[in-house]
Formats: structure tokens, C-alpha cells, sequence
């Protein structure tokens, strides 16, 4: 892969020469459909666990009221506003996923059910960018990506976005209550995270794949 508005600087190695050619794809991507549309669309990162009585707990409710920050911001521009909720059945509660979880915390606080898009079937959080990339590339309405989140997550997030072509704005909320269940320390060096993306946009499948079935095995616990 060749950009030719990208130098192939000394220190980098062809695969991290790769990536700097999709970060420049990724923001020509996203700088056009500014131009376009009359849409934004919200993705909420979901986050386990879940209240006993099947609520959002206090990090993941953390991020939904950030996205009602994110929203009203952008029907200040003139904007409508579509959100993403993610997740599976996992720790916390037997039978609520986590995704309805977050529709429900959103409709209770008067969003619309119409313009939320209910995503229960992903344990990965590099499948809930994948899948909000996608839903924003197949829509032309949209004019704008969000993206709200932990802090932690923030590195392994974008770098997954710039893969699938594009550069949301993110909004993290930090969150101090608790031990946070993302780590930036841990996305940077640890052995699945961050430090794989260097060895190539080829290997982001495995290291899906292996993110996946971590998430998998946690919420079958």
C-alpha cells in the first residue's frame, strides 16, 4: 500500500509505513463526508458489568451521559442525531444484554427508540468499530462519526477506526469511582492490544479474533 501524499520516513518499518497510509486515507474519508449529509451518528462503547436489576453500571452510564452531551452539542449545529448501542448478555445480569441496556438508559431519558440502532451480538470492542464504521460508510446521510468511551480505550479504538477507513471524533469520559475496566498501560504494552497493530493492518484479524474470544470466554464465566 502506497500513499503519495505520505513520506515513507526513515525510522518506519513497512508495516508501520502502512499504517501511516491509511491514518491519511482515513482523514481524507472522513473530511469529505464532512461536506455531506445531515446526520451524526453516536456509537456508545458498551461496558460490563451490569447492575443487578439490569441497568447500566456506573462506567458504562458514565458514557451514556456523555453521549447525550455529544447529542445535544450536535443539534446545536443543526445535526440529527442516530446511536449505536453494543453488546451481548455478559457479566452482571443473566438475560440483559448490554446493548439493551443502553437503548433502555437512552429511551428513559427521552431518545427516541426510532433512532437507535440495538446491537447485541458483539463481545469485541474492535467489532463494535467495525460494525459502526460500517453502518456510517453505507448511510451518505451521515455527515459525522462519534465515538464514546473510556479513556483506556481510546488508542486501540482509533487505530481500528483508521483501519476500517476512518477517523471519528472520540469522547472519552474518565472514569476515577472504580478501577476502570479498559487500562491504558495494558492497551500500549500489553500482549494483545496496541503493540499488535504495529506488526501490519494483516494481522488485525487475529488480533480480533483473539480480543473475541477473550470477551467470549469472560461472559460464559
Amino acid at each position: 500500500m502506497i500513499n503519495n501524499n505520505v513520506v515513507k520516513q526513515d525510522w518506519m518499518s513497512d508495516e508501520i509505513y502502512q499504517w501511516a497510509c491509511l491514518e491519511e486515507t482515513a482523514r481524507l474519508n472522513s473530511l469529505t463526508r464532512r461536506s455531506k449529509g445531515s446526520k451524526a451518528l453516536v456509537a456508545i462503547k458498551a461496558q460490563h458489568p451490569l447492575n443487578a436489576d439490569g441497568t447500566p453500571g456506573p462506567e458504562y452510564e458514565a458514557r451514556l451521559k456523555k453521549a447525550l452531551i455529544v447529542k445535544a452539542e450536535l443539534e446545536d449545529r443543526g445535526l440529527s442525531v442516530e446511536f449505536m448501542t453494543f453488546g451481548g448478555v455478559h457479566e452482571g445480569h443473566k438475560t440483559m444484554s448490554l446493548a439493551q441496556a443502553g437503548t433502555n438508559w437512552l429511551v428513559e431519558h427521552g431518545v427516541d427508540q426510532s433512532v437507535i440502532t440495538t446491537v447485541p451480538v458483539v463481545f469485541s470492542g474492535n467489532d463494535e468499530d467495525r460494525m459502526a464504521a460500517e453502518k456510517f460508510q453505507n448511510d451518505q446521510n451521515y455527515s459525522e462519526l462519534h465515538v464514546v468511551l473510556s479513556a483506556g480505550q481510546w488508542e486501540r479504538a482509533r487505530l481500528y477506526f483508521i483501519f476500517c477507513g476512518w477517523q471519528p471524533e472520540m469522547h472519552p469520559i474518565t472514569f476515577l469511582d472504580a478501577r476502570p475496566n479498559h487500562s491504558t498501560v495494558c492497551e500500549l504494552w500489553g500482549s494483545w492490544a496496541v503493540p499488535g497493530f504495529a506488526k501490519g493492518p494483516e494481522e488485525i484479524a487475529k488480533i480480533t479474533d483473539e480480543i473475541r474470544k477473550k470477551h467470549l470466554e469472560s461472559a460464559m464465566k
